[in-house]
C-alpha cells in the first residue's frame, strides 16, 4: 500500500482501513489512490456493499458507479477551487464553464489559458 492512504479521514466506522482498502476492486482502488478528496475506505466498502446488496447491483457495476462518484466529487473539488481562486474563471475557463477534467486530459494535457 502506498502513503495514499497514510492521513486518513475520521471516520466512526470500526474496523481495519487497510483490510477495507485492500478489499475493495481493483479499479475503486486506483480511483481512490488518484482521487484529489480524502476517501474513507471504509466508507467507501460500505457503499460498495450497500450498491451490491440493497440496491442489486452486479459487482462490476457497482464498482463502475462508486468510482463514476469519486470523479464526479474531484471535478466539484477542482471547479470549487477554480471559481475561489482569485484568477480562477479568467485562469481556468474549461472548468468555470463546467467542463470535466477527462475532456481536457490527453497528450496535450489543460489547453492554455
Amino acid at each position: 500500500m502506498d502513503n495514499s492512504t497514510a492521513t486518513k479521514p475520521r471516520s466512526p466506522l470500526k474496523g481495519d482501513p487497510y483490510r477495507a482498502f485492500e478489499e475493495l476492486p481493483v479499479e475503486v482502488r486506483r480511483a481512490l489512490q488518484e482521487s484529489l478528496v480524502d476517501w474513507c475506505p471504509l466508507r467507501a466498502r460500505e457503499w460498495l456493499l450497500h450498491l451490491v446488496r440493497k440496491e442489486r447491483l452486479r459487482p462490476a457495476k457497482a464498482a463502475a458507479m462508486l468510482v463514476r462518484t469519486i470523479r464526479r466529487m474531484d471535478h466539484a473539488e477542482v471547479a470549487a477551487f477554480a471559481r475561489t481562486w482569485p484568477k480562477g474563471a479568467k485562469a481556468y475557463p474549461h472548468l468555470a464553464a463546467g467542463a470535466t477534467l477527462q475532456r481536457y486530459a490527453g497528450r496535450g494535457g489543460f489547453p492554455a489559458a
